[in-house]
Order: C-alpha cells, then sequence, then structure tokens
C-alpha cells in the first residue's frame, strides 16, 4: 500500500511536471502566429496607405500636367494672337502701350499733330485721319473694338520679339512677355507655364505638385508624359513665332506705343455701374487713342506712295457669311491676283487734277476698277511714270554727266522709274523670303506701302525707297502660314519684273 501511495504521487508529479514544461512552448506557438498577423495586417495597411498616396500623386501630377498642357496650348492656338474677350488682357495690353508712347512724349503735346496730308489707303474710319507729328511721328487711329486691341497686340508683340527675340538667355523674357498677351503667365526663368488657379501657391509647381510631378515622369505615366511632349512643343511653336516676329520687324513701322488715351484702371466693359453699349464690341478705346508710329514718309520731299492690301481674300477664316460676301464683292480679282490697290499718290503737278501740293491721288474705287491684269499693270506704269513736264523741268544738274540718265526708261510709251522698280523689288524678295519660311502666322485685309522720292529735282538719294508692312488688325495665329499673303507678294514680283522687261528689253 505503501509503495502503491509513493508510485501514485511518482507519475501525478511526472504529469504535472509535463505540462509545466509545454507550456511555454505553446505559448511561444501562439505568439509567433500572433505576429504573423500583425505584420501580414501590417503589410496590407502599408501597401493600401502607398497605393493610396500613390492614385493622390497621380491625380494631382495628371491634373496638373493637363492644365499646364492647356495653357501652353492656348499660348500657340489657332486664331487672333490675343484673348481679347479677357479683360484683364486688354487693360494690360493698353496700359502697357500707354507707358510705353509716355517715354517718348514726356516733353510733347499731341495737340499740335496734323491730318497727313495726301493719304494713301484706309483715308478714315469713324471719320478720323492719320496725323502727322514733328519731328517724325505718325499718328494711326486705334479702332475702337477688338481690332484696336489686337493691332497693338501685334505691335507689342513686334517691339518684344525685336528687343528680346535672336539673343542668348533672351528667349524666357520673350515668351514670358508673349505669354502675358495671350492671357496666360510664364516664370521668366524657367520658362514654366504659371497658372491663374491656385492663389496661395507661387504657380502651378508647388511642393506636392512637384513631387507628384516628377514620380509620374520616373515611372513614365502616359498622361503627364503626353502633357510634357505638348508643352515642349508650344514652347518651341512660340519662340519660332518669336523669331519670326523679330525678323518681320526690319518691315513695319517703328511703333512707339499709344497716345491720346489716359490710363485705364477698369474695363467699362466690365463694371456693373456702366449701362450696356448698344454696340457688340467693348469700347474700351477712347476716340482720341492713337497708335504712335514713324512715319514712313518723313525724309521724302515729294513722296508718291502706293498702298496694296495683300492676300487672296481680306476677310479671316473664321468671317461670317454676310462678312465674306462683302469683302469679295469688293473686288472679286483679288482671288487671282493675291493683292488689290487700295489707293496711290503721284507727284504730278501738270495733271488738271492736281492738289495745291502738285499731288494727283487715286481712290479705293479706283483700284477695285481695275479688272485684268492689264488694268493693273497699266495702273503700275502710271504709279512709276515720270511725268513728261517734270522730266523737262530737269536742269542739266541732276542728270549724269553723259547727259543719260539710266534710272528711267520707256515702257508702253510712259517713262518709267526703273531703278525704283527694282529697289522695291529687292525688299519684295525679303518679304518673300519671310512668308515662305513662315509656318504660324495669318495676314488679313494687312497693307504693303511703297514709297518713293518723287521730286526728279533732288541730286542724291532719288531713287531711294521705303517699303513697310502696315495694317494688323487681322493678323493672326494660323498653322502652315499664308499661302495666299505669299501669292500676292509673288504676283507683285511678277509683275514688276515684267515692267522691267518691258522698258529696258531684258
Amino acid at each position: 500500500e505503501n509503495e502503491f501511495q509513493r508510485k501514485k504521487r511518482e507519475l501525478v508529479f511526472h504529469s504535472q511536471s509535463s505540462q509545466s514544461r509545454g507550456l511555454p512552448i505553446r505559448m511561444a506557438t501562439m505568439g509567433s502566429r500572433r505576429s504573423a498577423a500583425q505584420s501580414t495586417y501590417f503589410v496590407i495597411a502599408t501597401s493600401s496607405a502607398a497605393l493610396i498616396s500613390w492614385r493622390i500623386l497621380q491625380w494631382r501630377a495628371r491634373r496638373r500636367a493637363k492644365l499646364v498642357a492647356d495653357q501652353a496650348q492656348r499660348m500657340v492656338r489657332d486664331g487672333p494672337m490675343v484673348d481679347f474677350s479677357d479683360p484683364n488682357v486688354r487693360l494690360r495690353l493698353l496700359n502697357t502701350a500707354i507707358r510705353r508712347a509716355a517715354k517718348w512724349m514726356s516733353f510733347q503735346s499731341i495737340d499740335s499733330a496734323v491730318p497727313m496730308r495726301g493719304q494713301v489707303g484706309g483715308v478714315s474710319f469713324d471719320k478720323r485721319p492719320v496725323k502727322t507729328l514733328k519731328p517724325d511721328y505718325a499718328l494711326k487711329p486705334v479702332h475702337r473694338d477688338s481690332r484696336g486691341i489686337r493691332e497693338i497686340a501685334f505691335y507689342e508683340a513686334l517691339k518684344l520679339a525685336s528687343q528680346h527675340g535672336g539673343r542668348k538667355g533672351n528667349n524666357g523674357a520673350a515668351v514670358a512677355a508673349a505669354a502675358a498677351m495671350t492671357g496666360g503667365a510664364i516664370d521668366r526663368k524657367s520658362g514654366a507655364p504659371k497658372s491663374a488657379v491656385g492663389q496661395g501657391t507661387k504657380g502651378v509647381i508647388n511642393t506636392y505638385d512637384a513631387l507628384a510631378m516628377l514620380v509620374a515622369i520616373f515611372v513614365k505615366d502616359t498622361v503627364v508624359v503626353e502633357s510634357e511632349h505638348t508643352v515642349v512643343s508650344s514652347w518651341k511653336a512660340m519662340k519660332r513665332e518669336i523669331e519670326l516676329l523679330r525678323r518681320l520687324s526690319t518691315f513695319t513701322a517703328q511703333y512707339y506705343g499709344v497716345v491720346g488715351q489716359d490710363t485705364v484702371t477698369e474695363d467699362p466693359t466690365e463694371s456693373p455701374t456702366v449701362a450696356p453699349s448698344p454696340s457688340p464690341e467693348p469700347r474700351l478705346i477712347s476716340t482720341d487713342a492713337h497708335i504712335l508710329l514713324s512715319d514712313v514718309t518723313i525724309n521724302f520731299s515729294k513722296p508718291c506712295a502706293i498702298d496694296l492690301k495683300i492676300g487672296q481674300q481680306s476677310y479671316e477664316p473664321d468671317a461670317p457669311p454676310d462678312k465674306r460676301e462683302r469683302e469679295i464683292k469688293k473686288y472679286p480679282q483679288q482671288k487671282e491676283f493675291g493683292f488689290r490697290i487700295v489707293g496711290m499718290r503721284i507727284y504730278d503737278p501738270s495733271h488738271p487734277e492736281s492738289d495745291s501740293y502738285g499731288f494727283y491721288s487715286f481712290d479705293k474705287l479706283f483700284g477695285r476698277s481695275l479688272g485684268t491684269r492689264d488694268d493693273v499693270m497699266a495702273a503700275f506704269r502710271t504709279f512709276f511714270s515720270v511725268p513728261g513736264t517734270v522730266y523737262e523741268t530737269l536742269d542739266e544738274s541732276s542728270l549724269p554727266c553723259d547727259g543719260f540718265d539710266d534710272s528711267m526708261a520707256f515702257s508702253s510709251g510712259q517713262k518709267i522709274r526703273t531703278r525704283v522698280i527694282t529697289d522695291l523689288l529687292s525688299q519684295l524678295i525679303v518679304i518673300k523670303g519671310w512668308f515662305e519660311e513662315n509656318t504660324a502666322l495669318g495676314f488679313y485685309s494687312s497693307s504693303i506701302l511703297m514709297v518713293y522720292e518723287g521730286d526728279m529735282s533732288v541730286r542724291s538719294n532719288r531713287d531711294v525707297t521705303n517699303l513697310k508692312m502696315i495694317d494688323f488688325s487681322h493678323v493672326r495665329r494660323q498653322a502652315g502660314g499664308d499661302s495666299g499673303y505669299l501669292h500676292g507678294v509673288n504676283s507683285v514680283i511678277g509683275m514688276f519684273n515684267e515692267l522691267l522687261r518691258d522698258s529696258t528689253g531684258r
């Protein structure tokens, strides 16, 4: 019995010992399982957070990339060069032009300006003539509707391109100025477009957006990469446009700004206190506003001038049908010739209809009456001809030592100024080359003004000419350039060459 009790106690003891030894093993197993579960939960939570963060970054990157791309595209899209429907753009442009003119007119008043004597073409609109102001200014009245804003914008673009374009390191400033005209904004240092939204940031690309864009570009997100390509191509297109404008500025009159209007602080068309105008166009520009330009006739004693409206059509592609019909009816032959004569003025004191200064003028109705190519050629011969009485009054001192003046020759019985034609041809050929390279701009209802000296008694530089492109209220961005304008320039060159062949026999 004692032995039995002793073995029983030993069995109980061993059993309890076995249970105490297995408890840590079971606890360790349970702990490892709990740790694995926690790790799994952590991985899932971290992955979810990373996915959500990436989706947020991707959304921000795509949204900002599209915003920048849209704004970049707007800067170079087809249509008017400036968003004249934006009141802020109108105010910014007009005030910039006013400040520019103030630098030149600080000590001079435009009250002494007088109507230009013998104005050629575009005699007036709203009964406002072109004026001249000493020493060498011409004041062109500004259209009071969107055409005025567009012409000011074009001259401002020319000015900025001539100042900043073509010089290393100035591309950013030029593009920034161009963006300001189109209603956009560009960082001058980086060239990155800035957005009007998000006033609490310094631009479209803030810290979070920069991180999002970098990550999106690194992983080559399709939307962001496409937007990046759009921005780069728009940037290149703007730089090409600035270079084109810089080269074109050589053939435009020097621009000094806008005079005759005070600085504008509020667009009256946007003010709730101003009654709506019955006119569909805003009347931000005053009736006294003029574009201040250099007078292209200032260096001539008796300037003979002709105004040619260049292009196969004088209306823009998006013009309403009634506008198209009116313009086509003015001169149907413009489609064929690529130009029409708007007006010309010749120094011929012997002509019975000459004015008191000895000039005889042909108006726009004369130009529209030229129905055939022969009619146009006859008009050019008349313009370049030397009136018999003028040639007869020349004294020997004004002729070459041999008494023969090779600056003139006979064509169809008229003595014409061959050197004048040759000089104008050389300038037309340069303009032709520009339009052959132009793939960005279209010029509608724009003209070329040609001037030569009509005073045959001038002893030096008698055959000097001046050729300038004028009237830019319908210039627009246009993919492919302007084949109609190029056709017109080629047509004029062909007719001038024919005049030379007829007169020289070559």
